[in-house]
C-alpha cells in the first residue's frame, strides 16, 4: 500500500436525537464505585447471556468485580475466589478459551505489585485456578493492557502485554511481553524476546490484533502516547507469517497511520463504509493539552487515507476508549467514545454514505465524568448492542458510579448475532472474519467483522459477531474466514436470531 494524505470532507451533522440509551439505576451493577480501569461483557459461566468484569485500582490496592447476569437488567456481585478477592491495582484485563476446553479463561494485567500479572484457568461454577506457570521465563510481567491473538496460526491464542515506559506501572522498566501458547496440560507459555515487539521501549498503553491487510495472519497495533504534552508515532507490527512461512514481525512506517504524531490510545480496524477493506480509528489522550482530536483512517484498497474533515476527527477530547457497533442497526457501523477528565463522551452515528452525525443528548453523551473503560454488547439478547461505561476520578477508594446503559432504540430494525467456535481453529474464532450479504434500502451490503479479543481501552467488548440489517428480511449469505484457511458458507439465513457457527460444521 502506498502512503497519502487526502483532505477527505466527512460532513458530520449535530443532532438532538437519534439513539435511545436507557441508564439501569437499580441493583449492585447500578451502583457500583469500584474506581474501575476497564471492564468487560463476557458469557464466563456459558449461559447464553454476557456477565460483566471490572478490573479496578483502589488505593493503596483494590479488588476486582465480577457481575453475573441473572437477567432483567439485574446483574450479582459473584465471590470468585482469587479473582475477586485478591488486592492488587489491576489496569487492563481480556478474557479468552486459551486451552480451548469450551470455557472463557481470564488474564489481569497487574501493576505495582511483586506477583506481577496473572493468568486464571475458569473452572465452571464460578471457579478459578491461577495457571502458575503460564510464564516460563519467571519474570514478574508488569503491564498496562493485554490482548489474545493467534500470530502464529496453530489454533492456540497467544498473549501479548503492553507495558510502559518511566515507571508508570512499577519498576523495572521492560520492553513489551509476548507469550507463545505451548497448549501443554500445564498452561504454560514461551516468552518470545526476539522479536522487534519485545525488544523496544516506549510509553505503551493498549494493543490490538487485527489482520488490517487481510493476508490471512495477525498483525498488532500499539498505542504508545506519551501523555506528557508530546505526540509521536504510534508502533504498529505488520505479522510475516503469510509472506516467508515463519513467525515474525516487521514494524510497518510505510502507511500514514504509522507516520502521524499521536497521542495514541486505542487502535480500532472496522470497515465503516462496508467496502470490503478495514479502516481504522484511534482516540487520543492529550490530558496536558486539555485534549486533542482523534484519528480516522480509510482504506481505498491501493492506499490508506487520513480524514480531515468532520466532528470525529476535529472534536477536542481527552479520549481513550472507542467502541464500534451497529447501535441503530442500520447496516453501518457507529462509535462511541470515551472521554477522561469531566469532559462528555462522544457519540457518532454512521450515514451510511462516509458522514457521521454527532448525537448531543441523552445521558450517555451528557453526563461529564472521566471514562476510562467502555465496553459494547448485547447482555440481554434481543439483537441491539448495548453499553457498559466505566468512570473513575483518581487512585483512592471511591471513585465515581459507573454506567449500564440499555440500548432502546425503537425503530424495528431486523439484525443477527454469530458466535463463532473453532475446531481447528482457537475454540474463541480469535481472528475470525465474518462477512454478511443483505439488500438494504435496495441495494446488495456485505458487511465485515473480525472477531477480536481487545478492541476497547482496558477490557473486552462482546466477542459475537453482530449486523444490523435495518428493513431486510433475508440474508442472502453468511461467509466465514477461519484463521484455519477453513471457509464456510452458507445461505438464505433468516434474521433475528443467535447463531453458533462451529468450524466446518454448522450454523444453527
Amino acid at each position: 500500500m502506498r502512503v497519502a494524505i487526502i483532505m477527505i470532507c466527512l460532513f458530520v451533522y449535530s443532532g438532538l436525537t437519534g439513539q435511545n440509551f436507557t441508564l439501569i439505576t437499580t441493583g449492585d451493577i447500578a451502583n457500583d464505585t469500584t474506581n474501575t480501569n476497564g471492564a468487560s461483557f463476557v458469557d464466563y459461566d456459558s449461559d447464553g447471556d454476557l456477565d460483566i468484569f471490572l478490573s479496578n485500582a483502589n488505593a493503596p490496592f483494590g479488588f476486582n468485580s465480577l457481575y453475573k447476569n441473572e437477567g432483567n437488567d439485574q446483574f450479582t456481585k459473584v465471590d470468585a475466589g482469587e479473582v475477586t478477592n485478591m488486592q492488587t491495582i489491576t489496569f487492563g484485563h481480556c478474557w479468552v478459551d486459551f486451552d480451548n476446553d469450551g470455557l472463557k479463561d481470564l488474564f489481569v494485567v497487574n501493576a505495582f505489585t511483586n506477583i506481577g500479572s496473572l493468568l486464571y484457568k475458569n473452572l465452571g461454577n464460578d471457579k478459578f485456578r491461577r495457571v502458575e506457570n503460564y510464564n516460563t521465563g519467571k519474570n514478574t510481567v508488569l503491564g498496562f493492557a493485554a490482548t489474545w491473538g493467534d500470530f502464529d496460526n496453530d489454533g492456540l491464542v497467544d498473549l501479548m502485554v503492553a507495558h510502559p515506559a518511566g515507571g508508570f506501572v512499577g519498576l523495572p522498566t521492560t520492553s513489551n511481553f509476548l507469550f507463545r501458547n505451548n497448549g501443554d496440560q500445564f498452561g504454560s507459555f514461551t516468552s518470545m524476546l526476539t522479536f522487534p515487539i519485545t525488544r523496544t521501549t516506549a510509553a505503551f498503553t493498549n494493543a490490538t490484533w487485527s489482520d488490517y491487510d487481510q493476508d490471512g495472519d495477525a498483525d498488532l497495533f500499539i498505542g504508545s502516547g506519551p501523555a506528557n504534552g508530546t505526540k509521536s508515532p504510534d508502533y504498529h507490527y505488520k505479522n510475516l507469517l503469510k509472506e516467508t512461512g515463519k513467525t515474525g514481525f516487521q514494524r510497518i512506517t510505510d502507511e500514514i497511520f504509522a507516520q502521524d504524531s499521536l497521542d495514541g490510545q486505542t487502535w480500532n480496524w472496522i470497515d465503516y463504509d462496508n467496502d470490503g477493506d478495514l479502516d481504522a480509528y484511534l482516540t487520543n489522550w492529550g490530558g496536558s493539552l486539555g485534549g486533542i482530536k482523534n484519528n480516522l483512517y480509510r482504506n481505498e484498497g491501493d492506499t490508506i487515507v487520513r480524514i480531515e474533515e468532520g466532528a470525529i476527527v476535529n472534536d477536542i477530547g481527552i479520549s481513550l476508549a472507542n467502541v464500534w457497533a451497529d447501535f441503530d442497526n442500520d447496516g453501518d457501523l457507529d462509535v462511541y467514545v470515551g472521554n477522561g477528565s469531566n469532559q462528555a463522551n462522544r457519540y457518532y452515528e454512521n450515514q451510511g454514505n462516509g458522514n457521521f452525525k454527532s448525537i448531543t443528548k441523552g445521558h450517555f453523551v451528557e453526563e461529564k465524568k472521566n471514562t476510562w473503560g467502555v465496553s459494547a454488547g448485547d447482555y440481554n439478547n434481543d439483537g441491539k448492542v448495548d453499553l457498559f461505561v466505566s468512570n473513575k476520578t483518581r487512585y483512592v477508594a471511591g471513585g465515581d458510579i459507573n454506567y449500564l446503559y440499555r440500548n432502546d432504540e425503537n425503530n424495528g430494525f431486523n439484525w443477527l448475532i454469530i458466535e463463532c467456535i473453532g475446531e481447528q481453529s482457537n475454540k474463541s474464532g480469535i481472528g475470525t472474519k465474518v462477512k454478511l450479504t443483505s439488500q438494504i434500502d435496495g441495494k446488495s451490503v456485505t458487511q465485515y467483522r473480525e472477531i477480536g479479543s481487545n478492541a476497547t481501552f482496558l477490557g473486552n467488548n462482546d466477542i459475537r459477531a453482530h449486523f444490523g440489517l435495518k428493513t431486510s428480511k433475508r440474508i442472502e449469505k453468511v461467509e466465514i474466514i477461519w484463521p484455519s484457511g477453513q471457509i464456510d458458507v452458507y445461505q438464505d439465513v433468516k434474521p433475528n436470531q443467535i447463531l453458533k457457527a462451529v468450524e466446518g460444521k454448522s450454523l444453527k
